[in-house]
This record gives C-alpha cells, sequence and structure tokens, in this order.
C-alpha cells in the first residue's frame, strides 16, 4: 500500500509541475502574441489567438504583400498554433490530474473504512 500511495505522490508532482510549467508557458505566449505586431490594421490584443488569414480582405481584389510582412505573420501563426497546442496539453494535464486525485479519493475512501 505504501509503495502504491509512493507511486500516486510522485505522480501527483510530476503531473502538477507539468500543469504548472503549461500554464505558464501558455501565459507567457499569450502576452507574447499581443506584445507583437506584424503590421496588419485587424490585430488587437482581443484577436491575438487568431490565425492571421483568419482576417477578412478589407478590399476586394487581391494585392501581394511585402516578404518581411509575410514573415512576420507566418512567426506569429507559429506561435498561436504552439498557443492551441499548448491549451490541449493544459486540457490533457488536467484531466490526468483530476483523474490521479479522484484516484485517491476513491482508493482512501475504500480502505478507511473498518474491517
Amino acid at each position: 500500500m505504501k509503495r502504491e500511495q509512493l507511486s500516486y505522490t510522485n505522480k501527483m508532482l510530476i503531473i502538477s509541475s507539468l500543469l504548472l510549467f503549461l500554464i505558464l508557458t501558455c501565459r507567457f505566449l499569450v502576452f507574447y502574441i499581443k506584445e507583437i505586431r506584424t503590421g496588419d490594421p485587424n490585430e488587437t490584443n482581443l484577436t491575438y489567438w487568431m490565425f492571421s488569414y483568419d482576417f477578412k480582405p478589407q478590399n476586394k481584389e487581391w494585392v501581394p504583400e511585402e516578404k518581411n510582412l509575410l514573415k512576420r505573420k507566418r512567426r506569429r501563426n507559429a506561435l498561436v498554433f504552439a498557443l492551441y497546442i499548448n491549451a490541449f496539453l493544459i486540457f490533457l494535464a488536467f484531466n490526468s490530474f483530476l483523474a490521479h486525485v479522484l484516484d485517491i479519493i476513491v482508493d482512501f475512501q475504500r480502505f478507511s473504512y473498518p474491517v
């Protein structure tokens, strides 16, 4: 029993530290994406989570963009993609954390009753 509790403790510590790391990474990515600017007039602090191609063009005719602007947009899109992946990993880690907590609660209640 003590060995299983030790493994629960180790798993909980690993999952907790991973969850903390992912949350801090997410906050950093959000802050950084809000700070950088590509030059697109549609960018605001409220649309930081959108890819650059999600914005509808204001004019109907296609005008080629500068290479530097395209490079900045690609970099920002990569950061937004990393933000989405990070949010998904936070979801998985939080679910794993809750599963471990519930497993500890069930094991604790099972062995706390007098036999």
